[in-house]
């Protein structure tokens, strides 16, 4: 006789046998989206509906329990998208983001010999985890550099998922924690070491420029690398920075000693030329150099200036392109400068920011204390 759905169960069915016993069953779906039917039991043995619906229950739970539909899964095992397709229009599509091309670098040295055979659908957080782990014990890298690295692999697996590229309900990579950093550099470099790193520079004009207007606007590095000719105003004697963080852009007045060398260098560049255009493989003035380019130039000579026995990774006492800035910083503290001034000139978003360089030497704190009364 044919099964008769229970009035009382959803999924439950009963069968009248000939001998006059009843059998019981429920159905679902399996992996390929196909109804299953189960022969719990027979009324005589002791079954009821109520054991075929809480049987039902549980095997629905258990497929509810995963991420996907179990003949999801299947389907998906059986697709191959690489993580380097994935790269790839990540990159084709995000040509505009700023340091694309250092990220693409970036990408292509790291990422892409661990990562770029991956099939995508069969990447776990545990791969991930190893690539953090090599990252951190192997390569020695520091933790702003760790974070940076898995932040750009989540970034192109999101983008994929975001453009519906590939259907996953989760970014693996999500679940990998970032590391905690300490950005609170101290090393700052005094008026005689900016001098000496100026003089050992001399020789090396392009390198000399960006050192000058480091030291002479505190911008960030890669602020000072997109300049254009536009952005100098020698009438004014002004310079514009594009904010790297956020916000509009800032004018800074150029500093006298910044003035002959920054106006002799964009006397004949056109407006939208960039100060510090790339020259390999030949001279192309409508993009600038990257970062690791200027920073190949610069960093060599500052480690054997300042950093010897330090250790690569001890990111708070080694000088680098980034301790121009915040020697700004500490250097207008140390002329007087108030903390507002401070943090229109160095475009911190936040007073909190600017906390880190207002030092206050004893001999005139003692000053005011002793004005008390």
């Amino acid at each position: 006789m044919s099964r008769i759905k229970s009035k009382k169960h959803v999924g439950v069915y009963q069968q009248l046998l000939v001998n006059g016993d009843v059998s019981y069953y429920y159905n679902y779906k399996d992996i390929d989206g196909k109804k299953i039917w189960v022969n719990v039991g027979k009324k005589s043995d002791g079954y009821s509906e109520r054991d075929a619906a809480v049987q039902r229950r549980k095997a629905l739970a258990d497929i509810s329990s995963l991420d996907e539909p179990l003949y999801i899964q299947k389907r998906r095992q059986q697709e191959v998208v690489k993580v380097r397709e994935l790269a790839q229009k990540y990159f084709d599509e995000k040509k505009s983001m700023k340091n694309h091309r250092d990220a693409y670098l970036k990408y292509l040295n790291k990422i892409d010999p661990v990562f770029g055979n991956k099939n995508i659908y069969k990447l776990k957080v545990e791969d991930i985890k190893n690539f953090k782990t090599y990252l951190i014990e192997v390569e020695k890298y520091r933790p702003a550099s760790v974070n940076y690295y898995l932040a750009l692999l989540r970034a192109i697996i999101n983008y994929a998922i975001d453009t519906e590229t590939i259907n996953i309900e989760k970014n693996p990579s999500n679940e990998v924690k970032l590391l905690k950093l300490n950005n609170e550099r101290q090393r700052i470099l005094s008026e005689d070491e900016l001098e000496l790193l100026l003089a050992s520079l001399v020789h090396n004009p392009k390198a000399y420029l960006f050192v000058l207007i480091g030291i002479c606007t505190g911008a960030r590095p890669r602020s000072i690398l997109q300049l254009k000719r536009k952005d100098v105003d020698v009438g004014n004697d002004k310079i514009s920075f594009l904010p790297i963080k956020n916000g509009p852009q800032y004018t800074m007045a150029v500093h006298e000693k910044l003035q002959l060398t920054l106006y002799d260098w964009v006397r004949n560049l056109a407006p939208e030329e960039f100060i510090f255009f790339r020259e390999n493989p030949k001279i192309d003035k409508t993009n600038h150099i990257s970062y690791i380019a200027m920073k190949n130039r610069i960093q060599p000579l500052m480690n054997a200036l300042f950093n010897e026995g330090l250790e690569a990774n001890d990111r708070i006492n080694k000088v680098s392109l980034y301790t121009l800035r915040h020697s700004f910083g500490s250097l207008l503290s140390a002329k007087g400068a108030n903390a507002f001034v401070i943090k229109k000139l160095m475009n911190h978003a936040n007073i909190k920011m600017t906390d880190r360089y207002i030092k206050v030497p004893h001999a005139e704190a003692k000053k005011y204390i002793d004005a008390i009364f």
